[in-house]
């Protein structure tokens, strides 16, 4: 069986397509195969795989290449081989390093259809095909875009893990060995760590953070411009605005000293820390492409919400960001390096896992990670005793309502509670020991009133 028998009896698919005659929709499949792995078209086959022959002459097929050259840019390969006692048409391509138009349309191979590239995913090919990233990209940017002071301020941060970093060096030299700027060529990278005023390139690469009472009541609102570091010391500074704090004194002070002697702790809502990684996470991961998209953060009284464009990189999952030292799939690797080497970042694959642990410590839930094809979000909850948690840790109806009184009240009795659940004291007694024993109340004998039981201030288990 010969080559060509062996493609028709394979069917059409990736890089392979039939038509029973040229055409326009044969210029799209060319491209389509160039613009992906590259493909044969056969001419004189119909879908099924039946061969009814070409019937041009010389003369048309030249007519074929000269459309195929003049209109995609392309060198084909074409020849005219016979089957079942029927010419066929047969033209090859191989992929190329930039993308092909057709008529000023793009298109690509999925499966055995050709399909238009979506107009927001062009950027995406044409930096797959360059082979680097969003932010390793030249587009003649100027060093005079770029402000030496926060160039200088990066230094200072990255003495510790960059060997070079050092006073005498100039900013063109810092940026070259930081490959923000490749054969004096100023990346987008560079632009957003260190422009003057990235919005003039990139409107949207900025943070909208407000706080919420609820989804459609907004309290404040604000737009955090400049370079990244601007940007996420400005989210920092507005989560010490929006949230709460409270505070523990920590020592002894000697009799006659005033409370301020003794070295005072700030409890924040949330650990201001695991907020600050999400942050971090947010801008070097975030999808740039999606130039119409911007961060978001929402504090609410109960939660705080952060959003970035983007989704997980291909093969991910959420379950995987879970586990300590996942692997590391930076959607902009030069923007990943400059906070690696300005110690804003632990090691890559890191960030997730330390957020989590960071919330066990401060004695709330680990943040919820979500996903969908378009954007990627972290969200932290202040309440560690929400009707739908307790419920998956295996307690009753009635153990909630226990729960919820206490929320709201501060403590609960035995007679409370039956009170409240309409149960037995044997049951009563039952229930409020297994609260007990999950570390979820506390039992407060108290003398010549009735023992009471309060919540226990840590993560149940």
């Amino acid at each position: 069986m010969n080559n060509l028998a062996v493609l028709i009896r394979q069917g059409e698919g990736e890089n392979v397509e039939f038509k029973e005659q040229w055409n326009d929709h044969g210029l799209e499949a060319l491209a389509s195969f160039a613009n992906t792995r590259g493909g044969t078209l056969l001419i004189g086959v119909q879908d099924n795989g039946a061969v009814i022959g070409w019937n041009g002459d010389d003369r048309a097929q030249q007519a074929i290449i000269n459309q195929i050259v003049e209109i995609l840019g392309l060198q084909p390969t074409v020849s005219v081989q016979q089957e079942q006692g029927k010419p066929v048409l047969v033209i090859k391509v191989s992929p190329i390093t930039t993308l092909v138009a057709c008529r000023g349309r793009y298109y690509q191979r999925v499966g055995n259809t050709t399909r238009e590239i979506p107009a927001e995913q062009l950027g995406r090919y044409f930096i797959a095909k360059l082979g680097v990233q969003w932010d390793g990209v030249t587009n003649g940017y100027s060093i005079d875009q770029i402000d030496p002071v926060a160039v200088r301020r990066f230094v200072e941060l990255a003495r510790g893990r960059l060997p070079f970093a050092r006073g005498e060096e100039s900013v063109d030299s810092i940026l070259q060995k930081l490959d923000l700027i490749p054969e004096g060529r100023v990346t987008r990278g560079a632009v957003l760590l260190f422009g003057k005023n990235p919005q003039a390139q990139f409107i949207n690469a900025q943070i909208h953070m407000g706080r919420f009472k609820d989804d459609i009541t907004i309290i404040d609102d604000k737009l955090l411009k400049g370079n990244l570091f601007a940007q996420l010391e400005g989210a920092v500074q507005l989560f010490r605005t929006y949230l709460q704090v409270r505070y523990e004194f920590e020592g002894t002070s000697r009799e006659g000293e005033p409370l301020s002697a003794m070295q005072r702790k700030e409890i924040w809502d949330y650990p201001i820390e695991a907020l600050r990684e999400a942050v971090i996470n947010a801008l070097i991961h975030r999808d740039y492409f999606q130039a119409g998209q911007e961060i978001q953060i929402r504090v609410y009284d109960d939660r705080v919400v952060i959003t970035n464009p983007g989704s997980l990189p291909e093969g991910m999952t959420v379950e995987e960001l879970k586990r300590e030292g996942h692997r590391s799939m930076p959607r902009n690797a030069l923007l990943a390096q400059v906070f690696y080497y300005g110690e804003l970042l632990e090691k890559w694959g890191t960030g997730t896992s330390r957020m989590i642990a960071l919330c066990q410590k401060h004695g709330i839930p680990e943040p919820e990670f979500s996903a969908n094809p378009d954007w990627f979000s972290v969200t932290f909850t202040k309440d560690i005793y929400t009707d739908n948690r307790l419920l998956a840790l295996g307690l009753s109806d009635r153990q909630v309502k226990a729960v919820r009184y206490v929320k709201e009240k501060g403590a609960i009795t035995n007679k409370a509670y039956r009170e409240l659940t309409g149960i037995t004291d044997r049951t009563a007694l039952r229930d409020l020991k297994e609260l007990c024993d999950r570390k979820i109340f506390n039992k407060e004998d108290k003398k010549g009133k009735a023992t009471e039981y309060t919540l226990v201030k840590r993560i149940p288990t």
